[in-house]
């Protein structure tokens, strides 16, 4: 995922695709106007060379369509063939009817919002200037004042060039402004995200606590008494009763400690890396269930605290189902990253899982961790028949970070 530094980066350059893109049906427009108003004008005027004018002036107006329209969203060659038709165009017009120098209006802004720097706006300029002072000229016939044309088109060079930076610079400093805007609000999106998580851990850290302070003692004490009671008890049908309590109290105690398991901190903090951390996971739940559990690191690499915190919840989870349900003698723990992806396998010899609780699982455990891998864009699958023990894989994306990054 990219950070809110690189994606201000990559859309802070001046726009291709916002503004300038959305002001294009408004370039449109300008433009059929002024030719409407060029066309009436030769219908009613008394230009000297009407027809000639006309004909250049539909060039303009083919070459805007074929080659201007569609080469203004990316500034490409199109583009600039189009400039170029429109110059030699209204150089004709100009020269046919030299009332037609309106026209300059929205030929001057068009070399400024088809090209894509200054120094090439202010050259095609330049020509549309050049072009207009040759047309006039020729226009007028030998009474114009060629000086007055020149000066004009001067000015207007000037004053275009000067509103061509200034919109530009506006232009860019806009769009700055709303990158940046959008990689704050992203952002703020993210610290969102990791308050809440956040709240969520301390909230799961704080239940545990309780469920060990009570129901755990709880159940402790009454294996105790259980046991001091069947020791002194004098007939079998007591002593049984009191086994049995003992064992419910058992029962209860270890669904107690792993719902501890499940819910106090992922064990990152004071392990050095993730395979640390699980093969510590892995020799609790040895010492509590007497299930062997093994953990293989297979190319591991140091991975963001994100993804981190996915493969160890993970891990936990199929652990404590391990424990429950699976009745398994050994267990393995596989974490292998490979091309930007980092999985975690757990696989046990238990009594296997059906093809029903695959599709629909009846607790939450499988289905609170397939929402947690899917959120991180992993995929999640468990296989496995009766009797032929469970696999469990995720994946998820994982590029590789620097050690006291993913210890941040």
């Amino acid at each position: 995922m990219p950070t809110p530094r690189e994606r201000w980066s990559r859309s802070a350059s001046p726009g291709r695709t916002s503004w300038w893109v959305r002001s294009i049906p408004g370039w449109h427009a300008a433009f059929a106007l002024f030719v409407l108003i060029a066309a009436a004008v030769l219908l009613l005027g008394a230009e000297p060379r009407p027809w000639t004018a006309a004909g250049a002036l539909a060039v303009v107006v083919v070459a805007y369509v074929a080659l201007g329209s569609r080469g203004a969203r990316h500034r490409d060659r199109r583009a600039r063939a189009y400039l170029a038709v429109m110059v030699a165009g209204f150089a004709v017009v100009f020269a046919s009817a030299p009332s037609l120098d309106f026209l300059l209006f929205i030929a001057f802004p068009q070399t400024w919002f088809l090209t894509d720097s200054r120094r090439e706006g202010a050259l095609w300029t330049v020509a549309v200037a050049l072009a207009g002072l040759a047309g006039m000229t020729l226009g007028h016939g030998p009474d114009v004042a060629t000086v007055d044309i020149a000066v004009s088109m001067l000015v207007s060079v000037g004053f275009t060039c000067a509103l061509g930076f200034w919109i530009s610079q506006v232009v860019a400093q806009s769009e700055e402004r709303a990158a940046l805007i959008e990689a704050l609000e992203d952002t703020r999106a993210e610290l969102v995200a990791a308050h809440h998580e956040a709240g969520v851990t301390a909230e799961r850290t704080r239940l545990a606590a309780d469920i060990h302070d009570t129901l755990a003692q709880g159940f402790t004490g009454i294996v105790l008494l259980a046991q001091t009671a069947a020791a002194s008890a004098q007939d079998a049908p007591t002593r049984r009763q009191l086994e049995l309590i003992e064992e419910a109290a058992r029962a209860g105690l270890a669904e107690a400690r792993t719902l501890v398991a499940a819910m106090t901190p992922v064990g990152l903090e004071g392990a050095t890396t993730l395979g640390e951390a699980l093969r510590r996971v892995a020799g609790r739940v040895s010492r509590e269930s007497g299930v062997e559990v093994t953990v293989v690191t297979d190319g591991a690499e140091e991975l963001p605290r994100a993804q981190q915190v996915v493969l160890l919840r993970a891990a936990q989870e199929a652990l404590g189902n391990v424990r429950k349900h699976a009745g398994a003698r050994s267990a393995q723990v596989v974490l292998a990253t490979a091309d930007g992806t980092a999985s975690l396998e757990v696989v046990d010899d238990g009594v296997g899982i059906s093809a029903s609780d695959v599709a629909e699982p009846q607790g939450y455990g499988l289905a609170g961790m397939r929402r947690r891998v899917e959120e991180a864009g992993g995929v999640f699958e468990v296989a496995g028949s009766p009797g032929g023990g469970t696999r469990l894989r995720i994946a998820v994306p994982a590029p590789a970070v620097a050690r006291g990054e993913a210890e941040a």
